[in-house]
């Protein structure tokens, strides 16, 4: 479905149009500058400065979701998406590209024109971890990638976790209470491109069994509630968010590099946990960082290689003056995705550790190589 706010237009139009170009069912929603059902105008910050020669003015910019409508790339993109309009004085138009654990959405930003007309959702963990896994059609050439920065992971929204069905379960003290004799598997529930899991398990030699045959998220989560397994890892927000503050779920850990997180300050990072249990070679700490900090780089808006100067410094501008405003706050908050801004220079960051020929062969080591997509 296509919702369009114009520029200068009083009020918002709805059509619906048939999703066309893609074998993944996509879905748009297009957001206009000046609509009345904008939410910040009250707000003196919702004021966007003038642009000199506005490059973007009067035109549409496609926001690609990386994910489904519902998941955490299609909440954040819609909830910024107005505010993108205000500033740019333009139309913007959300469209959902699931398909391929996102890869699909990815590989199609790296190949448009480099115009700043189409960006769209990545997850720097995800784009880092097919690198990782060696992923047959894995994007190419992230390190060239036009990063515009977006939402920090492990600072809240975006946020990697580790959920458990288990409400009476205190949050992990220690790496091996996974597992407490070592000898009875836990069953987790993971999808077949991750990292995170299968590393700490073999690093720690914790038994756990991996149950991939999910289809998508949303599947897990019902495998979760049914009783298939007692864990899973995944971004927190969402239904995942909703299952734990509903009362039926309980983060365990977060896959983070900061010394705790915000959403729940009791709930242990990966750095307080290594530093009581350090796995036996700086290694397999540096592997076990590499990723976590990858996780902390969260949810960047990009484009493809080759986006000029000056148009990055206007999208850069954009996007941070937009996740500042009071309607994307309002949006991400109650979507559950958080609103923590992250610069483009700390995203790059992340990407050159990540593709570090060091980094790549000692995770190379604990996670298979992959015939799907990490996630």
């Amino acid at each position: 479905m296509r919702i369009r706010f114009a520029v200068g237009a009083a009020v918002a139009s709805a059509t619906i149009l048939a999703a066309c170009g893609s074998s993944s069912s996509a879905s748009s929603t297009t957001t206009t500058a000046g609509s009345s059902s904008t939410s910040a105008a009250s707000s003196s910050s919702s004021n966007p400065p003038n642009i000199p020669n506005n490059p973007f003015a009067g035109k549409t910019i496609r926001i690609i979701s990386s994910g489904p409508a519902g998941s955490t790339h299609d909440l954040a993109a819609r909830a910024v998406a107005p505010e993108l309009a205000k500033y740019l004085h333009a139309t913007t138009d959300v469209v959902d590209m699931p398909g391929g654990g996102q890869l699909l959405a990815w590989n199609y930003l790296a190949s448009v024109a480099p115009n700043g007309l189409t960006i769209g959702t990545s997850d720097i963990q995800g784009l880092l971890a097919n690198r990782w896994e060696k992923v047959p059609n894995e994007t190419k050439n992230i390190q060239n990638l036009s990063y515009l920065g977006f939402l920090a992971g492990g600072t809240g929204g975006g946020t990697k976790v580790l959920f458990s069905v288990n409400t009476k379960k205190a949050p992990l003290t220690s790496i091996f209470t996974l597992v407490k004799d070592h000898s009875t598997p836990v069953k987790y529930l993971g999808s077949v491109g991750d990292v995170s899991i299968p590393m700490l398990k073999k690093i720690y030699h914790i038994p756990i069994v991996s149950l991939t045959s999910y289809s998508n998220s949303l599947a897990e989560l019902q495998g979760l509630i049914r009783g298939d397994g007692q864990l899973t890892n995944k971004t927190w927000g969402g239904s995942y968010a909703s299952y734990v503050t509903s009362g039926k779920g309980k983060v365990m850990m977060v896959w983070s590099m900061r010394s705790s997180w915000p959403i729940e300050p009791n709930v242990p990072t990966l750095k307080t946990l290594l530093a009581k249990d350090p796995p036996a070679t700086a290694s397999e700490k540096a592997a076990l960082e590499a990723n976590a900090t990858a996780l902390d780089a969260g949810m960047a808006l990009m484009g493809p290689a080759g986006i000029s100067a000056s148009k990055m410094k206007i999208l850069e501008a954009a996007i941070k003056w937009s996740v500042a405003q009071p309607g994307f706050i309002s949006a991400a908050n109650k979507a559950q995705i958080g609103s923590a801004y992250e610069s483009p220079q700390q995203e790059v960051a992340a990407i050159q550790a990540g593709i570090n020929p060091t980094t790549v062969a000692t995770i190379r080591k604990y996670v298979p190589f992959s015939t799907g997509v990490a996630s």
